[in-house]
């Protein structure tokens, strides 16, 4: 998955030893190791040579299989054809010399099938090892390349470690934010065929009138998504409901230019919506999860998350009407000492007060293994899954509440996508809908919780927070960097081609450095002698007449007179030599 902003190349790790890149598949990984991207282009051509050397040598060897299991020659053409194929050196020049033994063969006189047979055969033999060599050439060096991930380096791996203090989590605050403004600019796309975001199903019946107005929500988050070399079943289903409720506009308070609101119908719970008198700021959203009178409640339970969203954007100035829940708007005049009456162009609309808020609930479920877990805190328990600490405390702080609420909060006047039309002190209400701004904010979240680890690296004690991810010595915790991250500086290398294609190479060039010594065997010595009757065939040919390998006709004529005058007789072979088979 493709992101902004990369990671520094001082958080990766290249070279050996290897690491397993996870696959999604049932096999879970494959060993690997990664190098620069520099340095796997020069391996990708090394190993395409290494390939057709390879291919090379099996030629020959392939060569000598065909002389070795030939019947024994009666017939000079046969011989003819056979030496010239083992004289090739390599397939295409076996292709050339066959397909110009075949057409001056076309000058012998028929009769014998048996002339022109094997010769069509070693054709096509040399076409395929021909076609072979340049396919596996191509084929081999790509499949060398598994992606573009490389592990992390374990020194470079950060985890802050919050503190209870207001200024603890302001800290931690700033740490954070980019992260979900990285995810919120991958998740912008042109239409919503993008990759990442057919990730997130989303239903919405937010059509206007008196039947209820709501969305469902599902996404899935896999350990191959986030990066994980081990733990390769592990899982994240999430699935949600959100309404959209106008109980929770309590009301609007004109001496203080706002609206208030009282979730879930709470008393002690109020939240202020200022209507921005002078309309200087984008719409945006506040996210809040249900407060527990237990804080520790969503440790020990395996219940489902509330949460809600209130959008910031009433009286927000707009050119053309919105029909939205979050963003219908009503005529507007602006007074003669409002800043808008200022405005060349006044914009003849402004939202309404007192939208209706989102509230929502989600289910979390964790699994590994077929094993379920009721929350991230099982989950992370180390009588479960060994996880080192500083992972544990990472993906607690992640996903102790519904990982949407940190996104909204975290993105502040970017969370609704009208805000990118917010231009000159307005915005186009037209467009702007709740249906696309959830879509955008849940594919968000579902890349934040893929990055969950890539975002270990992408942050540094710049807030002097402690790191969770060192021990008690201040070195990397075991098992800390055990995951990967997508990069363009690496290339990553299968292991098993990296290693099989010089061990074939290397053992091919053995056997063909063993061939020589077991002709003394008498294996060896039966097809020594057939390479002495065939490359004598071939050399009485040429004796003949050396220029009649230039002409088509006139190595018709010479073919057929040696055919002739070495037509075996009873109890002799081709050229006068005994006879060694039928």
């Amino acid at each position: 998955m493709e992101v902004f902003t990369d990671v520094d190349k001082e958080s990766i790790r290249t070279g050996p030893p290897a690491f397993r890149r996870p696959t999604g598949t049932k096999t879970g990984s494959e060993l690997c190791i990664a190098v620069t991207s520099k340095e796997g282009q020069v391996l990708t051509a090394l190993y395409s040579v290494l390939v057709t050397l390879l291919f090379v040598f099996c030629w020959k060897l392939v060569s000598m299989a065909v002389i070795s299991n030939t019947p024994k020659y009666r017939k000079i053409l046969r011989g003819v054809a056979l030496v010239g194929f083992w004289n090739a050196r390599e397939p295409l020049e076996a292709t050339s010399f066959l397909c110009g033994y075949l057409a001056r063969l076309r000058e012998v006189p028929p009769g014998d099938p048996h002339i022109g047979r094997p010769a069509i055969w070693l054709l096509i033999l040399a076409l395929m090892w021909l076609l072979g060599t340049y396919a596996a050439s191509i084929l081999v060096a790509a499949e060398l390349i598994a992606g573009k991930v490389a592990p992390a380096n374990p020194n470079k791996v950060y985890v802050p470690r919050s503190g209870k203090a207001s200024a603890d989590i302001m800290r931690l605050q700033a740490l954070r934010a980019p992260a979900t403004l990285r995810s919120l600019g991958s998740a912008e796309a042109a239409s919503s065929d993008h990759t990442m975001r057919q990730r997130v199903s989303l239903n919405a019946h937010l059509s206007s009138g008196d039947s209820p107005q709501y969305f469902t929500y599902q996404y899935t988050v896999e350990a191959h998504d986030m990066g994980l070399q081990k733990w390769h079943d592990l899982k994240q289903e999430v699935s949600g409901r959100c309404n959209v409720d106008g109980s929770w506009f309590s009301e609007h308070i004109p001496e203080e230019d706002l609206d208030v609101y009282r979730p879930w119908g709470l008393a002690n719970q109020t939240v202020n919506v200022v209507y921005d008198g002078e309309r200087k700021t984008s719409p945006r959203a506040t996210a809040i999860a249900f407060p527990y009178d237990q804080t520790d409640f969503l440790i020990h339970q395996a219940v489902e998350h509330r949460y809600g969203i209130i959008p910031r954007c009433s009286h927000r100035a707009s050119h053309r009407p919105g029909t939205d829940a979050w963003y219908l708007t009503e005529p507007f005049k602006p007074q003669e000492n409002d800043t808008d009456a200022r405005m060349k162009e006044l914009p003849g609309n402004r939202v309404k007060g007192g939208r209706p808020a989102l509230s929502c609930t989600q289910k979390d479920v964790w699994s590994y293994n077929g094993t379920r877990f009721k929350n991230i805190y099982e989950l992370t328990d180390e009588a479960n899954l060994k996880f080192p600490d500083g992972w544990a405390t990472q993906l607690q702080l992640d996903f102790g509440q519904a990982r949407i609420i940190d996104v909204v909060n975290s993105a502040g006047s970017s969370s609704l996508v009208s805000a990118a039309t917010f231009v000159g002190d307005r915005f186009d209400a037209e467009t702007a809908s709740i249906e696309k701004d959830m879509i955008r904010l849940f594919t968000a979240t579902w890349i934040s919780s893929a990055h969950t680890f890539r975002n270990m690296l992408m942050v540094s004690d710049q807030q002097n927070i402690p790191n969770a991810a060192r021990n008690g010595a201040g070195k990397p915790q075991d098992g800390v960097d055990l995951f990967v991250v997508s990069t363009p500086q690496v290339a990553t290398l299968r292991l098993s081609v990296l290693v099989t294609i010089p061990v074939l190479l290397v053992i091919s060039i053995l056997f063909m450095l063993v061939v020589p010594i077991l002709r003394h065997s008498d294996r060896g010595k039966s097809w020594h002698e057939k390479m002495q009757l065939a490359e004598g065939a071939y050399l009485f040919a040429r004796t003949q007449d050396p220029a009649a390998f230039g002409g088509t006709r006139r190595m018709g004529r010479v073919v057929g007179e040696c055919v002739r005058l070495l037509k075996p007789n009873p109890g002799q072979g081709a050229a006068g030599l005994p006879n060694h088979g039928p």
